[in-house]
């Protein structure tokens, strides 16, 4: 796996998109100053968000979300795999700018080069921001099935492992 000058990782295609070039350098900061304040701007990944495998690199995979009607989420925190990998991007989709809720999704590459797709269901930060930030209303295991559910209705092929 090659990286990029700022030291992040980057896929055959290129590197991670500047949005999540950009969330790498400042969510850590942002963190610090939160975090005595009982917030946060960076968060573990939780496993149970686990959708499945994507064979495919970065790029394909953004492409996909973006036919799927997701778009790049710049406000979400930055996600640390269990691992230590840092999310290589952040995706929502909404019914509408003012829906209630959103399908949060998140990206991890491997260093196969293939990227794994973790999500969740969530109150909409535009409408609900305060909702949103605390986590209320957080429905894991119905942003899988979801996720999972538009991959396979879409001919996203991914594995389960």
């Amino acid at each position: 796996m090659a990286t990029t000058t700022d030291g992040t990782a980057s896929d055959e295609t290129g590197a991670v998109d500047l949005t999540t070039r950009v969330r790498r350098r400042v969510l850590p900061a942002l963190h610090r100053l939160k975090e005595p304040f009982g917030g946060y701007a960076i968060c573990r990944q939780h496993p149970a968000e686990y959708v499945g495998t994507i064979r495919h690199g970065l790029d394909a995979v953004r492409t996909a979300l973006a036919d799927l009607a997701f778009e790049s989420e710049p406000i979400a925190s930055l996600k640390i795999h269990d691992d230590g990998r840092l999310s290589a991007g952040s995706w929502v989709r909404r019914e509408s700018p003012l829906a209630t809720w959103q399908l949060h999704v998140t990206l991890f590459r491997t260093d196969e080069g293939v990227v794994e797709v973790f999500a969740h269901r969530e109150y909409s930060w535009l409408r609900h921001p305060y909702k949103h930030y605390t986590q209320a209303g957080w429905d894991v295991r119905g942003g899988v099935k979801r996720m999972r559910s538009l991959l396979s209705t879409h001919g996203v092929p991914f594995s389960i492992e």
